[in-house]
């Protein structure tokens, strides 16, 4: 009974092993398809998904180790070896995910080692840029033992292979600049290894459109050269039209010159290898039965006078062809007419017809009207040159645009400097204004604030207060450019430029925008940025809402963490920004 009793729960065992491993494998999947930048909260929600499951297993492993020293269950044993090996697998992947996890983005170890901390989608690339790179320095190796054999078809063979090559080079650009999906390349990659592994195989076949229809083309695959059959057709047509006679030879030469462009044409236009093989031995053909010796003189002079005619007319419709394509560019070039004489003739007549300058006191004075009027409308062509010196001074320091909706904070007295940044090397704006400095009272400090913030400003800070309440503050920041454009960055750059540009301006206006806007709170003991999170609770409970303390983690993890039990807020700990 009690054997039974075992075999029962080994089977139960093995049936939760085989549930956690699949529990584990969707968990793990959906972990690599999330991106750690854009949703950090769930890939650490993800983590601590892995590390419960993982748990569960290793319960389960110690139990079917305790079950493997018995003797009872022989029978049993292999599987439960198997499926212990199973976990260990899961425990190893696990292992990864949390050293990945405790990987400081731009820490020493990230940085030495990329592969660490990298994307699945980037790691994919990169595998593809690497087959990539291998087929094109097999393919420079091949080339390079082709070109060193010498012969004509060894040449022609090196010349395809650099087609190849360039063709290669081109997919490997679009793989770095992303302009290509990796995906493709999946699709493609038998052909490309078909190609590069087998082009010295007499049964191979080329796969001619492979670019084409990869979207990545460069160029059309050069032709295989001509075949000795070919080759010796042509030597039999020359030797034929050897013993020709001189009249017919200058009249034959006559007539090839102008056809030689039509035929170079022709072949261009037609990259199909087989017709360009028909096409030379039918006219090699012809040429030997042309010029047979024992032919009359007469017949092979009106055959030349037929096609020289043809030859004739052809040029004079490539020449009209041209005409006509040269007319056209030149149609197309040609500079609008214009027609400022004929618009103002128009708006004459129509001022003429119109009934309030038919009154006899304005016919005298309508020829000067339109004169006066496109005087004023022309521009002044001659500018002085100082003033053309002011405009390229003003040009060379003006301020930033960003600066331009709120001129009034630089009215204000300099009793209150301001860090200095890079981005603003010189602030000529800031003495446009005459500046008054006066013995500061509490009396006219207020009355200057409330003049120097009215004019209708409708700017309001992050806290929902008006600019003058936060200039009364303290606070000449809000509208500064570099304080408006961090508003728009992330909590995790913000966090960058706080940890990594130590005692620069930069590091203020970040730590003033964490602690402002997005409320989080710096604990002057660890160096460690705080934020406070109240969730309401549904109806019912005890209490309304409840607290929760986040931190940010820069030492190990760079992700912001849930804070422990143990934590305990103490107001002292804390800056006050």
């Amino acid at each position: 009974m009690s054997q039974k009793k075992l075999q029962q729960d080994i089977d139960k065992l093995l049936k939760k092993v085989k549930e956690g491993l699949e529990e584990f494998d969707v968990i793990h999947e959906k972990f690599e398809a999330t991106d750690a930048l854009e949703n950090a909260s769930y890939k650490e929600k993800l983590e601590g998904d892995l590390k419960r499951e993982i748990k569960k297993l290793q319960k389960l492993r110690e139990q079917i180790k305790t079950w493997i020293a018995k003797e009872d269950v022989k029978d049993k044993a292999a599987v439960l070896l198997e499926h212990r090996h199973l976990i260990e697998n899961d425990m190893e992947r696990f292992k990864v995910v949390e050293k990945l996890m405790k990987t400081k983005q731009f820490s020493k170890e990230a940085l030495s080692n990329p592969e660490i901390v990298l994307d699945p989608r980037d790691a994919h690339k990169n595998e593809q840029m690497q087959f990539v790179m291998d087929m094109i320095s097999e393919l420079r190796t091949q080339a390079e033992i082709y070109e060193g054999k010498g012969d004509t078809e060894s040449t022609e063979q090196a010349k395809r292979h650099e087609f190849h090559i360039e063709n290669l080079e081109h997919i490997l650009r679009l793989l770095q600049r992303d302009e290509m999906d990796p995906a493709k390349i999946d699709e493609y990659r038998d052909d490309i290894t078909y190609y590069v592994e087998n082009n010295d195989d007499p049964d191979f076949v080329e796969y001619d459109t492979l670019y084409e229809d990869m979207g990545c083309a460069l160029g059309q695959v050069p032709s295989n050269p001509p075949s000795s059959i070919d080759n010796t057709v042509l030597n039999s047509a020359a030797n034929t039209a050897a013993p020709t006679a001189a009249n017919s030879a200058a009249v034959s030469a006559s007539a090839s010159k102008p056809a030689s462009a039509p035929a170079t044409a022709g072949s261009n236009n037609d990259p199909s290898p087989k017709k360009k093989k028909a096409q030379v031995a039918a006219s090699a053909s012809a040429s030997a039965a042309n010029t047979n010796p024992s032919t009359p003189q007469k017949q092979p002079a009106k055959n030349t006078a037929a096609s020289s005619a043809t030859l004739q007319s052809q040029q004079n419709q490539k020449q009209q062809s041209n005409d006509n394509n040269t007319a056209t560019k030149e149609r197309v070039l040609e500079f609008p007419k214009d027609r400022s004489e004929e618009i103002e003739k128009q708006i004459k007549e129509d001022i003429e017809n119109n009934e309030a300058f038919k009154n006899p006191l304005f016919k005298d004075e309508l020829k000067f009207w339109l004169k006066s009027k496109r005087t004023l409308l022309q521009p002044y062509k001659k500018m002085p040159q100082t003033m053309l010196a002011q405009l390229e001074s003003s040009l060379l320091n003006c301020p930033d645009s960003l600066d331009a909706d709120s001129p009034y904070l630089y009215r204000r007295p300099l009793s209150q400097p301001h860090p200095t940044s890079i981005f603003f090397p010189n602030e000529p704006i800031r003495f446009v204004y005459p500046l008054e400095v006066k013995p500061k009272t509490p009396a006219n400090g207020t009355a200057e604030l409330a003049s120097n913030t009215t004019g209708g400003s409708s700017d309001v800070t992050a806290d929902g207060k008006s600019a003058a309440s936060a200039l009364a503050r303290g606070d000449i920041y809000s509208h500064t450019s570099l304080a408006k454009i961090l508003t728009k960055f992330d909590l995790d750059t913000l966090f960058f430029i706080f940890y990594h540009y130590q005692g620069t301006y930069e590091q203020f206006l970040s730590a003033r925008e964490l602690h402002r806007n997005r409320n989080w709170m710096f604990n002057k003991v660890n160096r460690c940025w705080y934020y406070k999170e109240i969730e309401k609770l549904p109806p019912g409970m005890n209490r309304s809402e409840e607290e929760s303390w986040r931190y940010f983690d820069y030492k190990k993890s760079w992700l912001s963490r849930r804070c422990g039990p143990d934590f305990v807020y103490k107001e002292e700990e804390f800056e006050k920004l």
